[in-house]
């Protein structure tokens, strides 16, 4: 069983065999992946994973993962609108809400990517990079409202702005303030002034970052003055370029992207039912330790049962830190096993090949 052997070339800790337990039919697993970003999103590798493991004789109870980021919708099962919005730059781009029946509320499930994500600007200008707006996330979560949402569940991660917020507090101000309770889940917990801290992946040049910094202390102000909210007070209130600290301002509630999509899903009751857990992400790295998809989950398991990371490369000091924090983790990347180039342009060919040597030795019941 190769989740069962001694210490290996891979970044791994191996499961002991007094610790073996059923697969299959008597035990399912659970497929649990996040997006790589720029390569595949979580349910596709979700499915690839799924696939493999029905054909080994597997149960495998699917659900794709997000820490707040790109593809934070696909955590969710439900009839999707498509409106159109303000892109980064004022262009208009589709955005989709998923509608899901919570608690006897419609609530609608946003993420912030889609209306202005990174992929709008992969290479921006400088200039581009400071004017990029957060517009369209207010116009957003009024569509929403619009049609009909009792609450809405934002998904704030990877904007390709550092507007601290203000294009998405100022369109929402000038509608009456948040249309509906909003409960916004972000992949970091940085502060207001900590949203200067992503600028330079957005574009903005180092010798820019002063403008940032000055841009996110008159928001900063705006917001104390208009609403009596200090923003830098609150964990949170950096993530997505700051749309955190606008959402904040106006009375919704920050919260951690994994703990919401498990309150909604009940990721932790599941976990509780399986015998293995196959999850990952496409860069494992010190971001994997402080909050992304792949710590929170193996928080949430704790050593109880056996997690199988699978993702596109890693950091070897990240990998070795994770090892030493939680039990019968096993990590592997597609990058060592396979090759980068492999890793990058055949995601999906290589997840499945990868996937079906770790559980190729594992005998299901039945």
């Amino acid at each position: 069983m190769a989740l069962q052997n001694s210490m290996s070339a891979d970044h791994n800790v191996r499961v002991p065999a007094s610790d073996a337990r059923h697969f299959g039919h008597d035990a399912p697993i659970l497929v649990a992946m996040d997006k790589f970003r720029g390569t595949a999103t979580a349910v596709e590798l979700c499915d690839v994973v799924a696939v493999v493991a029905r054909g080994l004789g597997f149960v495998p109870d699917v659900q794709p993962l997000s820490d707040g980021g790109e593809g934070f919708r696909d955590a969710f099962v439900g009839d999707v609108v498509k409106v159109r919005v303000s892109g980064p730059l004022g262009e208009k781009v589709t955005a989709g809400i998923t509608f899901v029946s919570r608690d006897s509320r419609r609530t609608a499930i946003l993420e912030c990517a889609d209306a202005v994500g990174r992929h709008y600007l992969v290479t921006p200008t400088p200039e581009q990079a400071l004017a990029a707006s957060s517009t369209g996330v207010g116009e957003l979560i009024l569509a929403a409202a619009e049609h009909g949402a009792d609450a809405i569940l934002l998904g704030l991660g990877g904007s390709a702005t550092s507007d601290g917020g203000r294009g998405c507090y100022e369109f929402l101000r000038d509608h009456g303030g948040l249309p509906t309770p909003v409960i916004a889940a972000t992949d970091v917990v940085a502060r207001f002034s900590g949203a200067r801290r992503y600028a330079h992946q957005k574009g903005v040049r180092e010798e820019d970052l002063k403008i940032v910094d000055a841009h996110l202390a008159s928001v900063r102000a705006l917001f104390l003055s208009e609403q009596g909210v200090d923003v830098e007070a609150l964990e949170r209130t950096g993530a997505a370029g700051g749309i955190a600290g606008a959402i904040a301002a106006l009375g919704g509630s920050l919260v951690d992207g994994l703990e919401a999509v498990d309150d909604a899903v009940g990721l932790k009751a599941r976990i509780s039912r399986v015998s293995l857990v196959i999850s990952g992400e496409g860069r494992f790295d010190e971001g994997s330790l402080e909050g992304k998809v792949t710590g929170g989950i193996a928080t949430m398991i704790d050593g109880r049962v056996p997690l199988l990371l699978v993702c596109g490369s890693l950091d070897e000091h990240a990998a070795k830190e994770f090892e030493s924090r939680y039990e019968h983790v096993r990590i592997v990347a597609l990058s060592e096993r396979l090759g980068m180039e492999r890793a990058t342009k055949d995601v999906l060919g290589a997840l499945r090949e990868v996937v079906t040597n770790e559980l190729a030795d594992v005998e299901p019941c039945h």
